[in-house]
């Protein structure tokens, strides 16, 4: 029964397999869906703004040197291009000056003489152009008014000049004097007002400026008049130049050399100028004009004198030195008679002022800084006190008419000239007001050689 009942299952369950095999195909079961894969884009870099490529930097342009003028011989500077404009100065020959301008003509050429705010004319035959010139702007000048012809007007003369009152000459004035008792010579205060003299200190027996005539004082006194300084001779033919103040006390020796002379302060006080010769080397013997701080250094060569025979030592000679507002005045017989020169205060800029063939000296500058007093020799032979402009062409006027006079002084105010004079058939110190009136006698108790009065206070 048993295995009946199991046969009979196992047919059963045959004929169920059998009937679905023959009947609906069944529903196949469905795949898991795939999803399509994700692409992540790439990212795309942002194209960069183009920058544009730095320049190589260019050297930079040099500045042009601008063209030359040397002289080949000495030349007149005139205020326009053409001789019938008047002289300004002279150049001196192999002197070197830089052109700015040029006339229409190209004949002329503007330079920076004395100074490219001052320029003057030269003409082109008598320099050496170096450099060029094509770019050179031309400069216009108008031309001299010409006279007109006709019937002469009749010229009205002129007025008297009344005679200018000016407040009375004051305060101190220095002057040198030998002693014999001293056997020095001596520095004196001269006290105008009430008049008295005192000596102040001595200088030794061969100040350069005395022994060698110069006729320029050996002192000289600070713009603040804090300060003296005096060239005294130490012997040996060496001078010293020292500075005290106005009592003589805190003395600096600020220079020690041969041939010390004409020491002159800067307009700050800061500085002196002087003369000297040269201590060694090639230039032995020559001379120069130095500077020095008032306390003491090393000297600079400021400006040589022009050897002529070095084997000789022979040449130019310089004689006195004198420091105004802006500019220094010095003597040089550089072409062949002792002449007023002006230089700039940094030793440029050379410019003869004077130009009469006698023997100049002894240059003292106005306060005002633009007009200077010196001694000139007339065609009679004497000596006489001049004024002139120290930078335009106008005539000098002549002061003084008596006697031979030396070593003018201005006084603080500027209204009184000091100076020397033997109008007495003696030298003594005189004063006039600086049109050359009211003259009177300073000194009359110094009968000696060596009278030079300077350093007015």
């Amino acid at each position: 029964m048993r295995m009946r009942h199991v046969f009979g299952v196992v047919v059963v369950v045959l004929l169920v397999l059998g009937v679905s095999a023959c009947g609906t195909a069944p529903t196949p079961t469905p795949k898991p869906t795939v999803p399509p894969p994700t692409f992540t884009p790439t990212p795309v870099p942002p194209t960069p703004t183009p920058v544009p490529p730095t320049p190589t930097p260019l050297p930079p342009t040099p500045t042009p040197v601008p063209p030359q003028a040397t002289t080949k011989q000495q030349v007149n500077a005139r205020q326009g291009p053409s001789t019938q404009f008047p002289i300004v100065g002279r150049i001196p020959a192999n002197t070197s000056v830089v052109v700015i301008g040029k006339s229409e003509d190209g004949k002329w050429f503007q330079v920076a003489f004395p100074d490219p705010a001052n320029p003057a004319w030269v003409p082109g035959e008598f320099v050496t152009i170096t450099g060029a010139t094509d770019r050179l702007p031309i400069v216009a000048v108008a031309p001299l008014p010409t006279p007109t012809r006709g019937a002469a007007t009749a010229t009205k003369p002129a007025a008297a000049t009344p005679t200018q009152a000016f407040p009375p000459p004051r305060g101190t004035l220095g002057f040198v004097v030998f002693e014999p008792g001293q056997n020095s010579y001596v520095l004196y205060n001269l006290s105008i007002e009430p008049r008295n003299y005192s000596p102040n200190r001595l200088l030794g027996l061969q100040p350069f400026d005395v022994v060698n005539t110069t006729n320029m004082p050996p002192f000289t006194m600070s713009p603040t008049n804090a300060r003296i300084a005096f060239v005294f001779d130490a012997g040996g033919k060496v001078n010293k130049l020292r500075v005290t103040n106005i009592k003589g006390e805190d003395p600096v020796d600020v220079a020690s050399h041969q041939g010390i002379s004409s020491p002159t302060f800067s307009p700050d006080g800061s500085t002196l100028a002087y003369i000297g010769l040269d201590k060694a080397g090639v230039d032995y013997g020559m001379q120069f004009i130095y500077t020095i701080p008032v306390g003491g250094g090393k000297p600079v060569r400021l400006f040589p004198s022009h050897p002529t025979d070095l084997q000789k030592r022979v040449g130019e000679v310089f004689r006195g030195v004198a420091w105004g507002k802006t500019h220094l005045l010095f003597v040089s017989n550089l072409t062949g008679q002792f002449e007023i020169w002006r230089l700039n205060s940094d030793g440029s800029g050379p410019m003869q002022l004077t130009n009469d063939k006698r023997e100049n000296m002894s240059p003292a500058w106005h306060p005002d800084g633009k007009t200077y007093a010196y001694a000139s020799q007339q065609a009679d032979g004497s000596y006489q006190i001049m004024v002139a402009n120290a930078f335009d062409a106008s005539a000098p006027r002549k002061l003084t008419n008596t006697g031979h006079n030396f070593s003018p002084t201005w006084s603080p105010d500027g209204n009184w000239i000091a100076f020397m004079s033997n109008r007495n058939g003696r030298m003594d110190i005189w004063v006039m007001d600086k049109n050359g009136g009211n003259v009177r006698l300073l000194t009359d108790k110094f009968d000696k050689q060596g009278l030079l009065p300077g350093g007015w206070r």
